[in-house]
């Protein structure tokens, strides 16, 4: 199965790309959302966390994400650390979803930290979402987040212009290119390249 990584940093618009892709029929594994899954289901990531993080990082068996964030984002050998121990799990669970798709043209593996786990080197291909940071400013305080707590998420994550030069693709999403076409752009190229 052809794997293609989507990824963008923090209020780039990552998520609406990937449900673009979903419309046109090619399954998309969000990498955030089956993190924070197996972080509650599986033990062995369960004591791991706990292990490097403490038993204040589960309540009643659910992940206290108010903790863990208080933690991980203002120390990067813990954020690091907790990366290493449940990527590699992800990565794992990625494989054995992509291995059912039997039927797809390619699949997308939704990351927002793509680049920085390594996880980017096991694809054909990359797709970057790239945001003005403006904008990707005023989506995330939309959200309700404070400047603080966005400053600490940017800098968790690599940036555009470190992604750029490893990227295949790039989407731009300031609200004024039609993310629609560059999608569609990038499934015909992609499929053009896997048919040669």
């Amino acid at each position: 199965m052809v794997s293609v990584g989507l990824t963008g940093g923090i209020g780039s618009g990552k998520s609406i790309v990937a449900e673009m892709f979903k419309t046109i029929s090619i399954p998309v594994y969000n990498s955030d959302i089956q993190a924070k899954l197996l972080m509650e289901t599986n033990t062995e990531i369960k004591n791991e966390i706990i292990k490097i993080l403490g038993v204040d990082s589960y309540i009643d068996s659910k992940i206290n994400r108010p903790f863990i964030s208080s933690k991980i984002f203002s120390d990067n050998n813990l954020r690091n650390s907790l990366n290493n121990i449940v990527h590699k799990h992800v990565f794992e669970d990625y494989k054995e979803w992509s291995n059912n798709k039997i039927n797809s043209k390619f699949v997308i593996l939704e990351s927002a930290i793509l680049f920085e786990t390594g996880n980017a080197n096991s694809n054909s291909f990359n797709i970057s979402v790239f945001s003005p940071l403006d904008l990707k400013i005023k989506r995330l305080e939309n959200r309700g987040m404070s400047i603080d707590e966005i400053k600490q998420r940017m800098e968790a994550q690599w940036s555009d212009e470190q992604i750029s030069g490893l990227t295949d693709y790039v989407i731009i999403n300031d609200e004024q290119n039609f993310i629609s076409k560059q999608v569609l752009s990038i499934y015909e190229n992609i499929i053009s390249k896997i048919n040669d």
